[in-house]
């Protein structure tokens, strides 16, 4: 299964995510946190994010969420 799947199309990237290693309210809280970038949509195990500017890279913004979960996990 790819956790970050790229859709240049509609100009969004889905995150996949195992409920066993991230708890619902991290990836929340990060989404929150993300909102200034994209518009974030998340329901079950995806998380969409969309992009509110066209300058963003989605070949980056799905990792960069992602490390930015991570580095939450740690705090």
């Amino acid at each position: 299964m790819k956790r970050v799947e790229i859709d240049k199309g509609r100009n969004l990237v889905v995150l996949t995510f195992n409920n066993n290693f991230y708890p619902k309210e991290l990836i929340e809280q990060s989404a929150l946190d993300f909102k200034d970038v994209c518009d974030c949509n998340f329901q079950d195990e995806k998380l969409i994010l969309k992009p509110k500017s066209s300058e963003v890279d989605l070949n980056n913004l799905g990792y960069e969420f992602y490390n930015y979960l991570l580095g939450l996990a740690k705090s």
